[in-house]
Order: structure tokens, then C-alpha cells, then sequence
């Protein structure tokens, strides 16, 4: 698995799982790598790891494997893509981690003719990707750092349709994890005001069925929390860690 750290020499670590297509959908979050130890595993699929297909029972088991071997327990963070992991990840090892945001997840209503609607409108993004100077522009709109921008251009060259397919229809939904009712350690779940109500309900829904779930929703934020309110949301990761 490909990963990338900042932060190394500090004690404490924070494993950050990004959006699908966004490898550094954090990237307003590393400066915290001056108090923190920040890893950023690249999803299969996407990033260095473009060359391979998602696949997210696979995906899951692999990051469980690499987060044992950091022998302590990390704070969690998933946005998108990686907060359906992250949902997946905490609910069957919660063992390996002492607390969890999960921001923006999809994890209610996964049927037709939403899936395919959502499958269409991510093939034709997949399209508008390729084109490297649309790529580019996408990765502005985006929040993300122009270093960050220039990496993400080259590694969406490599992402597969298929890969795209299986982003979708993942499977991970709140009734295919039930085990999520039991987590026993402190999650906000967070999602943007003018997100699709799909979202909005899944993080109310979260905190629902787990009462060490609370969730937020911020009302003038889209699908764009960690990039467009990196003040607010950098504030909430230090009072998780603390």
C-alpha cells in the first residue's frame, strides 16, 4: 500500500482516508503535521495506487493490516469515499483506534435509480479528469494546494473506469454493517448543508444507532469540508486528538 506521511517525528497519529479521485483532499490539513504524525494512504484505485482496481472489502482489509502494524491506537479521519471506509474500518477493528470523523459519507438510499444516476454523473467527471487542464482547473475549484494539484493531475491520468463503477456501488451502507451500533469510542459525524439529502440523513442516521456518534451539520458547507473550511474543521481535529 502507497502511503504518505508528514509529521513523522511527532507521537500521535492521525490516518486521513481521501476522496475518491482526491488523493489530497486533506492537503489543508497537513500543516497539522507540526503538532501530528499524518498519514495518508493512498486507496486502491487511485493516487500511486491508480494501477490497481477498488475493490472495498479488499481495500478495508488491507488498511486494517497496515494500521496494526503502527502498534497504537490513531484517530481516524474519512471524507467521501474514505469516510464509507472509515464507517466500515471502525465497526469491524474498532480496536485499532480511539476516535473517528467521519465527513460526508453516502450510507443510505444506495438503490435505483440513484446508483445509476450517481454512476453517470461520476463516469463523466472520470471524462472531464483526463483532460489535464480541466483536471487541473477541478483540483483549484477543489481547495486543493497548487503542489498537491500538479501530483493529483498526473495520478487521475491512471484511474480506471472500473475503478469509478466500484466507488459507487460499494456496497457499505449502514444496514451492511451493523456491527457500527457497538463502536465504543467517540465519532462525529459531519456533513455539508447543501449536500445531497442522502448524506445529510446518513450522519443523522449514525448518531441515531451509536450514542458515542454525535453529528453536525454545517450550513453553508457542500461537498467540500476539508479544502473550503479547513479553519473550522482543522479546530474540530485538535479537539478530537485532545
Amino acid at each position: 500500500m502507497e502511503i504518505e506521511e508528514y509529521g513523522k517525528e511527532n507521537d500521535s497519529i492521525i490516518v486521513m482516508l481521501h476522496g475518491a479521485n482526491f488523493v489530497h483532499s486533506f492537503g489543508r490539513q497537513y500543516p497539522l503535521a507540526q503538532r501530528y504524525h499524518i498519514i495518508v494512504p493512498h486507496i486502491i484505485g487511485f493516487g500511486d495506487e491508480a494501477d490497481r482496481t477498488f475493490d472495498a472489502d479488499i481495500c478495508v482489509c488491507e488498511l486494517a493490516d497496515y494500521i496494526k502494524g503502527l502498534s497504537k491506537k490513531v484517530l481516524l479521519i474519512g471524507f467521501s469515499l474514505g469516510a464509507q471506509l472509515a464507517f466500515k474500518l471502525i465497526s469491524e477493528y474498532p480496536d485499532l483506534f480511539y476516535s473517528a470523523i467521519i465527513v460526508s459519507p453516502w450510507l443510505l438510499n444506495k438503490t435505483e435509480p440513484l446508483l445509476s444516476e450517481t454512476m453517470r454523473i461520476n463516469e463523466k467527471q472520470l471524462a472531464s479528469l483526463k483532460k489535464k487542464w480541466l483536471c487541473n482547473l477541478i483540483g483549484t475549484m477543489n481547495g486543493l494546494p497548487a503542489p498537491q494539484r500538479k501530483i493529483f493531475v498526473k495520478q487521475m491520468q491512471k484511474v480506471k473506469r472500473e475503478t469509478i463503477r466500484n466507488v459507487v456501488n460499494n456496497g457499505i451502507t449502514i444496514e451492511s454493517v451493523p456491527k457500527f451500533a457497538k463502536v465504543p469510542f467517540p465519532i462525529v459525524a459531519l456533513a455539508g448543508g447543501k449536500e445531497q439529502k442522502e448524506v445529510t440523513d446518513s450522519v443523522k442516521r449514525m448518531s441515531e444507532i451509536n450514542s458515542h456518534c454525535r453529528y453536525e451539520i454545517w450550513e453553508r458547507a457542500a461537498h467540500n469540508i476539508p479544502p473550503v473550511f479547513a479553519k473550522r474543521f482543522n479546530t474540530l481535529i485538535l479537539d478530537m486528538v485532545q
